[in-house]
């Protein structure tokens, strides 16, 4: 959907779906509460709605694990108005009597009982659906929905098993796929159905709120779960060999490692990514504008072996790796080659990472290094992460074997005659045993090989972002953060895609004391926020530890006095203030930190809002609601009258 003329500065707000509830939602935010919403949006004078990944999830709760990067979910279907649905009212009454007073989202319940009430309802109106003329035409014009219901429907067959543990159908085929649509046509129409009424709902709401002037914003995350209807139908796009993540940061000293199988882009560039437009396309139906998560996968993806578990040793793909003859070149010995890809240490230097249990340890997990007497490798079954961590012993003996494992220069399980750095190299204890000499040519060598990186990734970055930028009118925002290669910034900008600043990250990390960047020094093209569903809210941070209140308050908020122990509405108002001042376009805070404008729904415990925890699992994430319903928002008009306040100041400021 088209943005429209873009004539003043933008004010939004960011909410997930299944936060909202209203007196019509069933236990879980819907499409159509986006409606009630942006009338109160609307009478706030903001005029766009960011929110997370709507797709279809199953029964997981993470928006990001989706099992289709085109169908949506259904969860977010409101039952009552479905056509036939009103012989299953005490039903669909008893659900939303048993979620309304719940203060979290209980989604894995939700969204297996609001699909047996939609089944009840297919079922009792099967004979007309199955011979509905629209129903017929709306698949046959989207041609993902037929491997996704098949996949959809195998993998309930196979309770809920991801497709490799499958004992059949693993590998289809078209000719399967078809096969097995026409030997379960009930069950696969019923996906189908659910996939066409949520379809019908979100448009709905999506062509109201243009009505209002009121744009959504969603988000397109760049990877795919592996248990997905695209990688089980689709599997010669994706590298099941590598996952995706994130290298070590100061958050993660190991990295991130996501689960997900990395693209395979030089076939997905052989049909025109028409993969990628498809899912552009598709998403064109409810968006005006869309965040790509981790835009930095599209210049250059941290790609780690799959019998990894952390991100610690996995390297940029694409890269340019040292080569063999770059070292040999340099004076180094192939021996010395290997011993920096696949260190081996004496008896001595393996206790200063397993202590007590070396003698143990080297009994089970090492072998002699072929012509030596005290010279230990681990042997080929426990020299990854999955073996160590899939031992019976404790865990700093697990810990000491990860060390032992992390001890060397170059990341394992590369091409042969390819080498790429191990993130820590130069804080290694295999690097100290090198003479000096050979330390520093190898540090110049890694350097000018990291330096090299640049033009390769502003080539990729341009080439993969230019498809998505051209294909649909929507507005494009980038989620930029992370380590950001030099070449981002400039790719972005030649291609009028907007970057991201979350205040609490914008600083000039280089420079003495790291000061915040002033929001007025925002680029123009970007969106500026105060928090993201990955990191705590306003309320929040300021009870976080490690988070100094008084250089925020006082440098960068330019405020005289000292910053307060706890924040009342009016300071966070004054927070407010300080981002609606920005530069950027868009300036979208949470709808958490808005709620923190006005008393009524102060939470007792700020970490209670927070939407994700990155590296964690649990109930806590996810699962974050609203502490008012959307009519209980409405009726605080204080609370409108103050962000109207903000809106209505920004947007008379000149766009120039």
């Amino acid at each position: 959907m088209r943005f429209g003329d873009i004539s003043c500065f933008q004010s939004g707000v960011a909410v997930p779906v299944f936060s909202l509830h209203s007196k019509d939602s069933v236990g879980i935010g819907e499409f159509l509460d986006l409606v009630p919403f942006g009338d109160w949006a609307k009478k706030c004078g903001l005029n766009v709605i960011q929110i997370l990944p709507v797709n279809d999830t199953g029964y997981e709760s993470s928006p990001y694990s989706a099992r289709s990067a085109f169908a949506l979910n259904p969860a977010f279907i409101r039952l009552q108005i479905i056509r036939g649905a009103e012989a299953f009212d005490s039903d669909i009454k008893a659900l939303q009597k048993k979620y309304a007073g719940t203060s979290k989202v209980h989604y894995s319940d939700i969204a297996r009982e609001k699909r047996e009430i939609l089944r009840k309802i297919f079922d009792a109106n099967y004979t007309q659906l199955n011979r509905n003329v629209a129903l017929s035409k709306w698949i046959e014009a989207n041609p993902w929905v037929k491997p996704y219901a098949v996949y959809a429907m195998l993998k309930e067959k196979n309770g809920e098993a991801s497709w490799r543990s499958w004992s059949e159908d693993r590998d289809p085929t078209a000719l399967r796929i078809s096969a097995l649509l026409r030997k379960s046509h009930k069950d696969a129409l019923f996906q189908c159905w659910m996939q066409f009424e949520a379809e019908a709902q979100f448009k709905v709401a999506s062509n109201k709120l243009t009505e209002m002037g009121i744009r959504i914003k969603g988000d397109i995350p760049i990877l795919i779960n592996e248990d997905s209807a695209d990688v089980w139908c689709n599997r010669q796009y994706f590298s099941l060999d590598d996952r995706a993540g994130a290298p070590p940061d100061m958050y993660s000293y190991s990295g991130q490692n996501w689960g997900f199988p990395t693209y395979r882009w030089d076939v997905l560039e052989q049909e025109n990514f028409k993969w990628w437009r498809d899912r552009l396309a598709q998403a064109s139906k409810f968006y005006h504008a869309y965040r790509i998560d981790h835009v930095l996968g599209f210049f250059r993806i941290w790609a780690i072996p799959q019998n990894q578990r952390t991100g610690i040793l996995g390297h940029f793909s694409p890269a340019i790796p040292v080569s063999l003859s770059t070292l040999t070149s340099a004076g180094f010995k192939k021996e010395t080659i290997e011993y920096l890809q696949n260190p081996n240490m004496s008896k001595n230097q393996l206790r200063a990472f397993l202590g007590d249990a070396t003698d143990a340890c080297v009994s089970k997990y090492f072998e002699l290094l072929p012509g030596t007497n005290d010279r230990y490798i681990l042997k080929p079954e426990f020299n990854c992460e999955s073996a160590v961590l899939d031992t019976a012993e404790e865990q700093w003996i697990k810990d000491g074997l990860l060390k032992v494992l992390w001890n060397r220069i170059f990341v394992p399980g590369t091409p042969e005659g390819e080498y790429y750095p191990y993130w820590y190299w130069y804080n290694t204890q295999v690097l100290g045993t090198l003479p000096q000499e050979e330390q520093k040519k190898l540090g110049e060598i890694l350097h000018a090989n990291e330096a090299a990186q640049d033009s390769l990734w502003y080539a990729n970055g341009k080439k993969l972002l230019s498809v998505l930028a051209n294909e649909t009118d929507m507005v494009v925002c980038a989620e930029d953060l992370g380590a950001v290669p030099h070449c981002v910034p400039s790719v972005l900008g030649e291609l009028s895609i907007n970057s991201l600043r979350v205040e609490r990250w914008a600083r000039n990390w280089d420079a003495p004391g790291q000061p915040y960047f002033e929001v007025s020094e925002y680029p123009r093209l970007s969106v500026a926020t105060t928090s993201v569903h990955d990191s705590s809210t306003i309320l929040g941070l300021w009870q976080e530890d490690g988070f100094d209140r008084n250089f925020f308050w006082k440098n960068h908020m330019h405020m005289a006095s000292e910053a307060p122990q706890a924040l009342t509405p009016d300071m966070v108002e004054a927070v407010m203030r300080n981002i609606y001042k920005a530069n950027s376009l868009f300036v979208i805070p949470s709808m958490q930190d808005y709620l923190a404008l006005s008393s009524s729904w102060t939470p007792k415990d700020p970490g209670d809002e927070r939407v994700n925890t990155p590296g964690t699992v649990g109930p806590q994430n996810w699962s974050y609601k609203l502490p008012c319903s959307l009519e209980e928002l409405e009726a605080n008009t204080a609370l409108s009258a103050t962000i109207a306040k903000l809106t209505d100041e920004r947007a008379r400021r000149p766009l120039r």
